[in-house]
């Protein structure tokens, strides 16, 4: 980073501290980093949160027409025709959304974690590493990030293959960011559930991975909406969720929102070896064209916040209407935001596939507290020194470091990663 020069290329005291558990210096200095829990400023916060509600009205946007309407989203006749026959919801008025009372939810058959995998079911992956930060930025943060790594329970024999878990050999690897009051509950949901919908998918995730990974966002969701109760409103989280076929060496990627998973490629050339890094995901924000699309025949409205001197600050979000008051979510798929669901934000997932070639080393899936700080080339660079070294524990740390010295010490976001290092 040409704003921090003295933090450049310090693998070596990076891998030092990280590997001691001692705290990270400035190798240009030798000073301690200053990770003090500082306030975020309010303009990185404007940039950076994933969800505005209950914010001031804009007073340079909201105005009114001869007949004192406002002149914020408007919809017509064609374009709601248009949106009822594509599916979507019509209504702008997140006020007449409801909520049922909080359920319990159904008993699901829990996934095997990872750790507690025998080496023949780990399948071509040589190790696993997660690793999650909370926000240090705000006093008494609680963390609103959650992750898994597990596998289906395998069937007994003589069991009922038509219910259950079926054991096909497929890995689940997921990442979950939640936002609003209560995303932190929303992730844990997600982490818990999802996995295991996908392991209980009829005749296996394997069978029909892009479709055992839609179904699986769609129960989680319904499960958010069944537990959260009027907690959904404003709560909800982002997700990616990787199911991978250890036999045919294929990764199927399901992602809503803005996490991202990437790829580690290496090419072994003789006089100049490269590491390169390939999105598995792309963020889904609301100003890509067929993301507003749908938002707009919804009734949303896709604007950026409105700062102080009029000007737009930060990412474009998603608003009832253009007084942008709220929600003002940054992204255009989410699980739960119950007040985004009826402004065209939906949780399903976009499925990708790869397929593992002999260069692709690692994947990385991680919440957007990486990579706002960290784009995918860099991101790649500080993991592949230290797997090179077979030290993944380090790499973990010495990307979490790496985000603390990009935002000036500290963490303004929650930052979970999962890094999963194939053999």
């Amino acid at each position: 980073s040409n704003k921090r020069p003295c933090l450049e290329g310090r693998a070596e005291s990076l891998q030092l501290a990280a590997s001691e558990d001692r705290p990270f210096r400035c190798a240009a200095h030798g000073r301690p980093l200053n990770c003090a829990k500082m306030p975020m400023d309010e303009n990185v916060f404007k940039e950076r949160a994933s969800v505005m509600f209950g914010r001031p009205s804009s007073r340079s946007i909201m105005k009114k027409t001869q007949g004192g309407a406002s002149s914020g989203s408007f919809c017509s006749c064609f374009d709601g025709f248009v949106a009822s026959m594509m599916g979507f919801p019509t209504t702008n008025n997140i006020e007449v959304t409801s909520y049922a009372e909080p359920k319990p939810l159904a008993p699901i058959t829990k996934c095997v974690q990872w750790g507690d995998l025998g080496s023949e079911r780990r399948g071509g992956v040589k190790h696993v590493e997660v690793g999650t930060g909370a926000k240090e930025c705000s006093a008494g943060w609680v963390n609103q990030d959650a992750t898994a790594a597990c596998a289906a329970q395998q069937k007994k024999a003589g069991g009922d293959a038509a219910g259950g878990p079926t054991g096909d050999g497929a890995l689940f690897f997921c990442v979950f960011d939640g936002h609003g009051k209560s995303g932190h509950d929303v992730a844990s949901i997600c982490a818990e559930r999802l996995p295991a919908h996908l392991a209980a998918h009829p005749g296996g995730p394997l069978s029909n991975p892009k479709k055992a990974l839609e179904d699986a966002f769609k129960k989680t969701d319904d499960d958010i909406y069944r537990f959260m109760g009027p907690r959904v409103e404003y709560s909800g989280s982002t997700g990616v969720a990787v199911v991978m076929d250890p036999v045919k060496r294929i990764l199927y990627v399901g992602n809503v929102g803005d996490s991202r998973c990437v790829l580690g490629q290496y090419s072994p050339d003789a006089k100049c070896p490269t590491w390169s890094a390939v999105a598995l995901t792309e963020d889904l924000k609301p100003d890509i064209p067929q993301e507003q699309e749908r938002i707009e025949l919804s009734g949303g409205t896709v604007m950026a916040l409105e700062g102080e001197d009029g000007r737009d600050v930060g990412p474009a979000r998603v608003w009832e209407s253009a007084a942008r008051e709220k929600p003002g979510l940054a992204v255009s798929r989410s699980l739960g935001d119950g007040a985004s669901r009826c402004l065209g934000v939906i949780a399903d997932p976009v499925v990708t596939q790869h397929q593992l070639q002999a260069t692709d080393r690692f994947i990385l899936i991680a919440t957007d507290g990486l990579w706002d700080s960290l784009g995918n080339d860099q991101a790649v660079r500080v993991t592949a020194q230290y797997l090179d070294r077979n030290l993944p524990h380090v790499a973990i740390k010495a990307l979490m470091e790496t985000v603390r010295r990009e935002e000036g010490g500290q963490l303004v976001d929650d930052t979970t990663m999962v890094l999963v290092q194939f053999g």
